[in-house]
């Protein structure tokens, strides 16, 4: 079964619809997404339709939480902050109940989910957990380095698993497409791969992987190309994609918006 992955889409209509040509290209038969829905970009509306319609399992991001409630403001930049107001009332009453409501973590294994919903039409031979930010704190803490992803393993490594299957932890909130794993039980040395460019990645049974397939709509690694990834769960492998699109185009709506020109500069860079 091939599922696409996305995350940190921050209402970049352009980015995301990048995205779903290529899934509908690649066939791909389901979708998760990893939160930040919205903020930043200029249509939470249409991008949160889309996820509706397109997404098996929505997480929420800390982004959305905050354009739903007005949670936290003072956690984040003024950029940040000025977006999430701007979002808030630009969402109607049902979508900001809807992003309250999502859950910020999911854990699938088989035919069934260990957390809040059932899930049971992904036939996983293998267990996944997927996060906004990471697996001790499913909306807010990030995972930025070796230390902070060693830490996570440690926790995912305290569960009763299966040895013979890869372990896998997808992620997002921090923007940039990369894995930190342990490729088997016996690994002692935390290995770390960034994915730049478009790049295909094979899962080790017994490894443990903690995986963020980057940001649809921001992207913070120096591509400024939308980053998706594809799981393919017969083969065991994923391949995370950087995709062009229309960035002109949603920069200006941002600036149209009267939305911080910040926010539209830094798309055309990937920071």
């Amino acid at each position: 079964m091939k599922i696409g992955i996305v995350s940190d889409v921050h209402g970049n209509l352009e980015a995301l619809q990048s995205v779903w040509q290529l899934f509908d290209a690649e066939k791909v038969e389901a979708v998760w997404c990893l939160g930040d829905i919205v903020g930043y970009g200029a249509n939470p509306r249409e991008c949160l339709a889309e996820i509706r319609d397109r997404c098996s399992v929505v997480l929420k991001g800390n982004h959305d939480e905050a354009a739903a409630t007005l949670w936290g403001l003072d956690w984040f930049n003024e950029w940040a902050r000025r977006a999430i107001v701007w979002t808030h009332h630009q969402l109607s009453e049902q979508e900001r109940s809807f992003l309250q409501k999502l859950p910020a973590s999911v854990r699938l294994f088989g035919s069934h989910s260990w957390e809040q919903r059932e899930q049971d039409s992904f036939n996983l031979a293998f267990p996944v957990w997927l996060v906004h930010g990471s697996i001790r704190e499913p909306l807010t803490e990030y995972i930025l380095n070796a230390h902070i992803a060693a830490e996570n393993i440690e926790v995912l490594m305290s569960e009763s698993l299966p040895a013979d299957v890869p372990i896998l932890l997808f992620f997002g909130h921090s923007h940039v497409a990369e894995t930190y794993f342990l490729p088997s039980p016996r690994s002692r040395k935390l290995r770390h791969q960034r994915f730049l460019v478009t790049t295909e990645f094979q899962f080790q049974p017994g490894g443990i992987y903690l995986v963020n397939v980057g940001s649809v709509g921001q992207p913070r690694d120096g591509n400024p190309y939308a980053a998706c990834g594809i799981l393919d769960t017969e083969n065991l492998t994923l391949k995370v994609f950087r995709i062009p699109y229309d960035v002109e185009r949603a920069a200006v709506k941002i600036l149209r918006a009267g939305l911080p020109q910040e926010l539209a500069l830094r798309l055309f860079q990937g920071w």
